[in-house]
């Protein structure tokens, strides 16, 4: 086989394990367009957006699993944080929309029986995605999809680049 049919071929790879439902871009994704429920459950219960006090066990939960992991705790925490500068993005624009709240008959989720899980396990699933081995192409092509797949699900810039500069700390080598 040749250098370039090798090439080709890992590439293809890349783009096949971007492409599936749980890529490190696909779980991005998932875990953003979780933010309408909480947002609403924050509303309903008169819950400010930023918890400092979740938002910092969360990171130091995150940092103990990536080092577990074999990862360096500060890319991992650099990774979560971008994550929840978006997760807040989303929240505040989503209430920008509603102000009133919603005033069809929906659901409420619940945060500690319901969202909060789901989104633990969706960051249990990032730390295994981020620990796999990659080169610099393969974070390149990681970081494109991330942004095609935000694009697509219809975030904002200011979602995006919050989520990217994350997604970027977390696949550095260095």
């Amino acid at each position: 086989m040749s250098w370039r049919h090798a090439a080709l071929l890992g590439l293809a790879l890349i783009l096949s394990a971007c492409s599936s439902r749980r890529s490190l871009p696909a779980l991005m994704v998932e875990r953003l367009n979780w933010m309408d429920e909480v947002a609403l459950a924050k509303q309903v219960k008169s819950l400010p957006i930023t918890d400092p006090v979740r938002e910092a066990e969360l990171l130091r939960t995150m940092t103990q699993r990536g080092a577990a992991a074999g990862l360096k705790p500060e890319s991992v925490r650099r990774f979560f944080t971008g994550q929840m500068q978006a997760a807040k993005v989303v929240q505040e624009e989503w209430l920008r929309q509603h102000p009133q709240g919603v005033t069809s008959y929906i659901k409420v989720p619940d945060l500690t029986q319901t969202v909060r899980p789901a989104l633990d396990d969706i960051g249990r699933q990032m730390i295994a995605r981020l620990a796999q081995p990659r080169g610099p192409e393969e974070s390149s092509v990681i970081l494109n999809e991330a942004r095609r797949r935000m694009t697509r699900a219809g975030f904002s810039e200011e979602v995006m680049q919050a989520a990217l500069a994350g997604l970027q700390a977390g696949l550095q080598e260095d």
